[in-house]
């Protein structure tokens, strides 16, 4: 999931350096994922969807551009009344314009994975809200540094995996009265919980947001060399 997290945001089938590499592993899909990716709003966001073996995986990009950033600003409470709590205005607002494209273009399985970065992260958890609480789909979501989006508890309910690097400011944003659900990992140590403790912005450093770095750091953990990386020095 993190590796799909990532290549969202890689721009018109080509890596940073140009190449493509031809070793590019199938389970990656880089040149199927860019050439196929939904872009919304003129690609003001952008999402991607695969469908396999009764299960659909839907990946969103992060902040990208400078629209991006209103929507991260745009913390005014939204109050979503099918969920019975309120939804930072600008998530949600992104959430809606994704989650209505997808509706107009696929079925989705009964059972729907979701997974994004940052604001990836974020339009994941409401999407993934939604189709758990209203179309009663079975729900995954796994996300990486991603903000918060609303301001009740829901425990684990849908299940939502979320990978934090507790260096990083974003997961500890918006403050009060937004809060975490879901189960937290930390990424230096792996170690879970379900206590979403706080930290000051002051100890944080924006540096440490990027999904190279949480990649990066997750790989360390492994004996993941760079051919099993799925050519990861070439996308470097």
């Amino acid at each position: 999931m993190g590796e799909y997290s990532k290549l969202i945001y890689t721009n018109k089938g080509i890596f940073a350096d140009g190449t493509v590499s031809p070793e590019e592993p199938e389970f990656y899909g880089l040149n199927r994922m860019i050439a196929d990716q939904h872009r919304v709003k003129k690609d003001q966001f952008s999402y991607f969807v695969i469908q396999e073996d009764g299960v659909t995986i839907l990946i969103f990009r992060g902040t990208s551009n400078w629209k991006n950033v209103l929507s991260d600003l745009d913390a005014r409470p939204f109050i979503d009344d099918n969920l019975d709590t309120k939804l930072h205005r600008g998530f949600r607002d992104a959430a809606e314009s994704i989650y209505s494209d997808i509706k107009r273009n696929y079925e989705l399985d009964h059972t729907v994975f979701l997974t994004g970065h940052s604001l990836g992260g974020a339009i994941a958890q409401i999407i993934g809200l939604w189709l758990h609480s209203t179309e009663r789909h079975n729900v995954q979501i796994y996300t990486f540094g991603s903000p918060k989006v609303s301001t009740t508890f829901t425990f684990n309910e849908p299940n939502h995996w979320r990978v934090v690097d507790r260096s990083d400011p974003v997961p500890f944003l918006p403050t009060l009265p937004y809060v975490h659900s879901g189960v937290v990992i930390d990424i230096d140590t792996l170690s879970w919980s379900e206590n979403h403790e706080e930290r000051g912005i002051l100890q944080t450093d924006a540096l440490e947001h990027s999904v190279k770095d949480y990649l990066d750091i997750l790989y360390n953990h492994s004996e993941c060399d760079a051919e099993c990386r799925g050519s990861r020095d070439i996308r470097e």
